[in-house]
């Protein structure tokens, strides 16, 4: 900061005040880049009855699948460790919150992960790219999992742009696709 301007290529101080007389224009890079931005400029972002859709079906999938989840676990207690079957029988929020939040997490991961899309998704024909309109790798998709469980983050997309706080924070994008 203190020295001003900076030629990024020599880390000298600059001799020019706006643009650098032996700056060489890379027309592949810029070429990627124009392709990035008609790709994200070309997209539709999914609408907030899409959105709204997506979250119903993929809650109706993550309850299933608890239920299923849940009847091992009774299988198993019954079968190989009856004496611990008490746990079923206590009222306890925090396992069952830990234990919804670990399928979601699992599921949201797995699904967006691989496809980009989760099982709502493919109902509704819409995808998760990222902001630059890339396939998101799996560590963007766990911490959009992982944003999923912020309070309130369900409504969260229904602002005018259909945004979520865990698109945001994730710097992802539901779009439309064919």
């Amino acid at each position: 900061m203190n020295l001003g301007l900076v030629c990024s290529f020599t880390g000298a101080i600059a001799d020019f005040d706006n643009e650098c007389p032996t700056f060489e224009k890379d027309n592949v890079l810029q070429m990627r880049m124009d392709e990035q931005n008609t790709l994200v400029s070309h997209t539709k972002l999914a609408s907030q009855g899409k959105r709204f859709i997506n979250f119903l079906i993929d809650q109706f999938f993550v309850l299933g699948l608890a239920m299923i989840v849940g009847t091992v676990i009774g299988v198993v207690l019954v079968y190989y460790f009856p004496s611990q079957m008490y746990l079923l029988d206590e009222d306890d929020k925090l396992r069952d919150y830990l234990l919804g939040f670990i399928i979601a997490l699992i599921y949201y991961s797995f699904f967006e992960g691989f496809t980009g899309r989760s099982l709502g998704k493919f109902f509704t024909k819409t995808k998760v790219i990222t902001e630059d309109g890339k396939k998101p790798g799996f560590g963007t998709i766990f911490i959009r999992s992982l944003c999923r469980h912020i309070p309130f983050n369900h409504f969260s997309f229904l602002n005018h742009d259909a945004i979520g706080w865990h698109d945001k924070f994730s710097k992802t994008r539901v779009i439309e696709i064919e």
